[in-house]
């Protein structure tokens, strides 16, 4: 039972639909008589997005207060919402945004999405690149979810990050990754 609730909550954290129904005749019910159905569906369209990370599947977190050894905890479900409000008080943040193109001033919007997040939660901060802390993410809020400063959820939160000269401007993208088990996270850059 646990595995099909840690199952559930990887799919749902993926974007997956997962339909539970009642077994149809011939079909192999789960041990607790209900029959599983899962449907992978990709929605997102944008195949030009220069993020930082690529999605890399790792094993799912389990459950707990982050505290004990090989928990973790859920992402908050607030940081989406937060981070459109605050692209839609600053767009000129968000549009200018790319370091590779603006400079050091680019890091304006994530730092202002990470300072108002650690406000209300201190585990919210960088993913660090490369296994050090040396280079960080340009496009990425991590969350530590774990006691230390590994095991963390990954977000892109900057779709068309760095933009071609013909692609769309950069937007609030929200697209949580795979759970994390080995890169860094850093509360400040």
């Amino acid at each position: 039972m646990r595995l099909l609730i840690a199952l559930a909550l990887c799919l749902v954290a993926l974007g997956c639909e997962l339909n539970i129904t009642q077994p149809s005749a011939g079909a192999a019910p789960a041990p607790d008589g209900s029959a599983i159905t899962i449907t992978s569906t990709n929605n997102n369209t944008n195949n030009n997005d220069r993020s930082d990370t690529a999605a890399v599947p790792t094993p799912g977190p389990g459950g707990g207060s982050g505290g004990e050894p090989g928990a973790a905890l859920p992402l908050p479900a607030y940081g989406e919402a937060v981070t459109r409000e605050i692209a839609a008080q600053n767009p000129a943040l968000l549009a200018n945004s790319c370091q590779l193109t603006t400079g050091e001033s680019a890091w304006q919007f994530l730092d202002l999405v990470i300072r108002t997040l650690q406000a209300r939660d201190p585990r919210r901060g960088y993913l660090c690149k490369g296994g050090s802390c040396h280079t960080i993410a340009r496009d990425i809020v991590a969350y530590r979810a774990s006691a230390g400063t590994s095991g963390i959820w990954i977000v892109d939160v900057i779709g068309n990050h760095c933009p071609g000269p013909s692609d769309p401007p950069p937007a609030v993208r929200w697209g949580v990754l795979p759970f994390e088990t080995a890169r860094p996270w850093t509360g400040a850059r």
